[in-house]
């Protein structure tokens, strides 16, 4: 069985950036696992803060019919005094154990935290022992924190790999709302409005009605992917 893991940096980015590919990588017989290293609180996390964002993930993890789901519970802006080494000795365990041929990794934007786990999964996906297997590691869009970038000075989101998500916006969009703690009304990228919006955009420069893109950043072979 072929297997699909997205590392999101926060609760809710999984569902930005690859709820649509995670339910097409369902419906294509994939097993799928999300691993989160952050929680969505800064410092101190109280038991309560905790359960609300373990929750929320977990009813969005279910519409989007993922099968595993791991946190590392990391409290939010402290990534940066985490040890290197003992965060990609724990992201490569559970590659390890996972053995995924399609990594999904956040996009190195604006966001402090998304190019902290950026590095680290460059680093745990060389194509060197447990990760030698690896088809495809591909960036996904987080539009939260990618369209605060400043244009060509900072990395700019340029997608190689668009998936037709037409069959399951729906579904994404739903995911995305039972982050209540996170999800806004407006016109801001985290709402549902937004989620449509920029699917249809993508979608629109590869003749799809709705499509989720990503940045190929390392492929061995896309043949018989999806």
């Amino acid at each position: 069985m072929k297997k699909l893991l997205v590392i999101s940096p926060h609760p809710d980015d999984e569902v930005l950036g690859a709820g649509g590919i995670l339910l097409k990588a369902k419906k294509n017989g994939y097993k799928t696992k999300v691993l989160t290293i952050s929680t969505n609180f800064p410092e101190p996390i109280t038991k309560d803060r905790l359960n609300i964002s373990l929750r929320e993930s977990l009813k969005a993890h279910k519409i989007l019919k993922v099968d595993k789901s791991v946190y590392f519970n990391i409290p939010t802006h402290t990534l940066s005094r985490q040890s290197v080494p003992d965060l990609t000795s724990k992201i490569s365990k559970q590659i390890s154990n996972f053995k995924p041929d399609v990594v999904i990794i956040p996009f190195p934007d604006r966001h402090q935290e998304h190019k902290i786990v950026f590095d680290l999964c460059m680093t745990v996906t060389r194509p060197k022992g447990d990760a030698k297997n690896i088809k495809i590691v591909a960036c996904m869009e987080i539009p939260s924190a990618t369209y605060y970038s400043a244009p060509s000075i900072e990395p700019n989101f340029y997608p190689n790999w668009n998936i037709d998500i037409s069959n399951s916006i729906k579904q994404k969009a739903n995911a995305l709302r039972k982050y209540k703690s996170t999800l806004t009304k407006g016109e801001d990228a985290r709402s549902s409005k937004s989620i449509y919006s920029l699917a249809s955009f993508r979608g629109s420069q590869v003749n799809f009605k709705y499509a989720e893109s990503f940045y190929i950043v390392r492929m061995q072979s896309k043949k018989n992917i999806f």
